[in-house]
């Protein structure tokens, strides 16, 4: 594969303005003789159209230039990774890939652009501008790793691994592992790799982003797609009121050719926010103070940022598609509000987080011009304030499939037991091979034929095509000696004998915000690590033949929220009243400004918290008397935690009082004083541990039983 010399590329091509006012391109030499150095062709043009079906949206309608970027391998990686990872462990029918998903969020994000071109046509948005959205919403998680968001868990686990040393009783985790292979990012998320596969789909069409020439097309580097046929086609009306259909093949004036800078626009959607500098993540970026600028679109169109990823509310295309589409193959019941679609509009609206704003939190640094009176506001997408409550059951989907769906206990099992198999594979899995010839932003670190391990695939796009979740049933085909602690956990994994949850606890808190209890706060502000090992010790103690190591036991936290943590996610939303509705035809300067509905106009529809907390311990093994044994020494470390935080004096005040009755009248032999529904209460071991679970409160209830009769029998013997 031949590559250009840094220079140019369309420095030879001058672009001349007829007399109609549209720009068309005359060839130079040096573009011709650019061009004869590699096979390229136009785009692929299909005059009858193309669909394809879909159980959300019924039919979707494919342009030529998305049905390039589909038909690459980048694109149809995404058909080998499912949507949900692990949860058709928990429900059946949760099979579907990334792949449909892209599709469905592609959509939306075209219907939201031409609504708002259709109803406010002073932003003079392009079919250029429609097609990067929809591109944006097409990749936006092209970047995904082997069951979605498990192979982001895999790599912060991998980090605890290589400080210890071993995993499961297994060794060798150590630098030494990646010795010859560059350093791996920090803090890399999917969006980092869905940079990087963008760019390498671009490659696979022989073309690349040129950073020094944004508004100039793509860089040639090797045989595809002509740079000055990738793009979009405005039909030009003939004088006889015909119009003449596009070949695919001639090129386009420059205007409709999708740029450098229409591509970093894309990857800025799909960002949400600044791309970071080359060789640092995403997050690094943002935590990082340096003063970031998008550069994709102007400010006259930053509202187009927030279709694919709204940061502003969350509110977006994305969310969407997946709780429709999540919530139709789980409970056989899931659509989109359509209303969410068809009444957005686009105005001035102050910033809901001027503090995380990457544009706002810089504002003091800038020199301020004179009389900005948009200053710390953005165009924003907004709504008609009767569309509050459609906002709010939004955000209430969102809480729902996460509580019955996502974080179910079993899906969560099962994404521990998939995140443990990679572990073990790690250190002597190497099948993922990377070719220095297929091009690379990394490729001067690698060697040709370089073999990577799982956690390194993220480093080239050659090898990240391969990792996808059959990665499972290649580790299942070896034969290694050293790959059989992954291959023994897998084949439990393939007969569903998955970890077991030993205990649930929920956590009392009144708005979402603080815990009420202070035991149960002191047990959330201790760390994951910790809480296991204090377990571990309440088993040491106990005099019994059961050996249990911290290996045998995981404890997760569970943060469900409605999309701002412990906020309500609609004070982040803005809203227009009906007088304002008639005004969104103005100029851009002069259009209205949306405001934050106070939550007293739509009471009845919070929720009393935004934010849920919960503790999940599962067992590692399958071992009937072991699970037992372990539950046992989780009692009694939620005993020692109430002893340290004061006993059953942190209940409130009701349940205490209740308590302290029915010691009092067992104590005394006397009947009790509590009324009837509240001595069941009693009896039933709410009053001990008013947060357990169903299936734990009869060995609660039978504990509780034993002691107070022991105190009993203790008083009664008494001299």
């Amino acid at each position: 594969m031949h590559v250009l010399p840094p220079s140019r590329y369309a420095s030879s091509v001058e672009y001349a303005t007829s007399q109609n006012g549209k720009n068309h391109i005359i060839e130079g030499e040096n573009h011709k003789r650019q061009c004869h150095q590699f096979s390229v062709r136009g785009l692929n043009i299909d005059f009858g159209g193309m669909r394809t079906n879909d159980d959300i949206h019924n039919s979707i309608q494919l342009c030529p230039i998305t049905r390039e970027i589909i038909d690459t391998p980048h694109m149809q990686r995404l058909r080998g990774l499912k949507q949900l990872g692990t949860s058709e462990m928990a429900y059946i029918n949760t099979t579907h890939s990334r792949f449909e998903h892209s599709f469905g969020v592609a959509t939306l994000a075209e219907k939201v652009v031409r609504s708002i071109r259709e109803k406010q046509p002073q932003f003079k948005i392009s079919e250029k501008d429609i097609i990067c959205v929809k591109l944006a919403g097409l990749l936006h998680d092209v970047g995904h790793g082997p069951f979605s968001h498990v192979y982001e868990m895999f790599l912060s686990e991998l980090k605890i691994a290589v400080k210890k040393g071993d995993w499961l009783g297994q060794t060798g985790y150590s630098s030494q592992m990646y010795k010859g292979l560059p350093m791996a990012m920090e803090k890399w998320s999917h969006e980092d790799g869905s940079i990087m596969m963008v760019k390498a789909l671009l490659a696979y069409h022989g073309l690349e982003i040129d950073e020094e020439h944004l508004d100039d097309p793509l860089k040639q580097i090797g045989d595809g797609i002509d740079a000055y046929c990738f793009g979009v086609r405005e039909n030009e009306e003939n004088k006889d009121g015909s119009f003449e259909p596009w070949d695919g093949k001639t090129h386009l004036p420059l205007i409709q050719i999708l740029t450098s800078r229409d591509w970093i626009f894309i990857l800025e959607c799909i960002v949400g926010g600044p791309l970071p500098l080359k060789g640092q993540s995403i997050r690094s970026a943002n935590e990082s103070n340096r003063m970031m600028k998008r550069v994709g679109r102007e400010r006259e169109k930053e509202f187009l940022y927030d279709i694919v990823s709204n940061r502003h509310s969350g509110l977006d295309v994305d969310k969407m598609d997946y709780l429709a589409r999540d919530e139709r193959r789980a409970f056989a019941a899931g659509k989109y509000d359509p209303m969410l679609i068809e009444l957005v509009y686009v105005t001035w609206a102050r910033c809901p987080h001027p503090d995380k704003c990457f544009i706002c939190k810089h504002l003091d640094r800038e020199a301020k011009p004179s009389g900005d009176k948009r200053e710390g506001m953005h165009l924003m997408l907004c709504y008609p304030d009767k569309m509050v409550r459609n906002a709010m059951n939004f955000f209430k989907h969102r809480f729902r499939n996460h509580q019955k769906l996502y974080q179910h206990h079993t899906t969560v099992a099962a994404c521990y037991m998939v995140c443990d198999i990679l572990l073990l594979a790690e250190p002597f899995y190497r099948g993922l091979f990377f070719d220095s010839n297929e091009g690379d932003a990394n490729q001067g670190s690698f060697k040709h034929k370089t073999e990577l391990s799982i956690s390194r695939a993220m480093l080239c796009s050659g090898s990240y095509l391969n990792l996808k979740d059959s990665i499972l049933d290649i580790i299942a085909t070896t034969n290694s000696n050293d790959l059989e602690p992954a291959r023994q956990l897998l084949y439990q994994y393939q007969a569903r004998q998955l970890y077991k949850r030993v205990a649930t606890q929920s956590f009392q808190s009144k708005d979402g915000k603080q815990i009420d209890i202070q035991w149960q706060k002191s047990l959330w502000e201790m760390e994951e690590r910790d809480i296991v090992r204090d377990i571990i010790k309440c088993g040491q103690l106990e005099c019994n033949s059961i050996v249990v190591t911290e290996d045998d036991l995981i404890v997760k936290k569970v943060k469900i929220h409605h999309g701002m943590n412990t906020d309500n996610p609609v004070n982040c939303m803005r809203f227009l009243c009906k007088t304002q509705l008639s005004k969104l035809s103005a100029p851009i300067d002069n259009l209205p400004l949306a405001e934050k509905i106070e939550e007293k106009e739509y009471y009845c529809e919070i929720p009393r918290a935004f934010f849920q907390r919960s503790l999940i311990v599962f067992c590692r093994k399958h071992e009937k008397r072991k699970r037992e044994f372990l539950e046992t020494c989780y009692h009694q470390f939620i005993d020692n935690i109430k002893k340290r935080s004061g006993g059953e004096n942190c209940l409130n005040n009701k349940n205490n009082d209740e308590f302290e009755d029915l010691q009092y009248s067992i104590l005394t032999q006397s009947p009790p004083t509590c009324s009837n529904d509240s001595f069941a209460v009693a009896e039933a071991g709410h009053n001990f541990y008013p947060t357990e679970r169903n299936d734990t409160r009869k060995r609660v209830r039978r504990n509780d039983g034993k002691r107070l009769f022991s105190m009993l029998e203790a008083h009664l013997n008494s001299p």
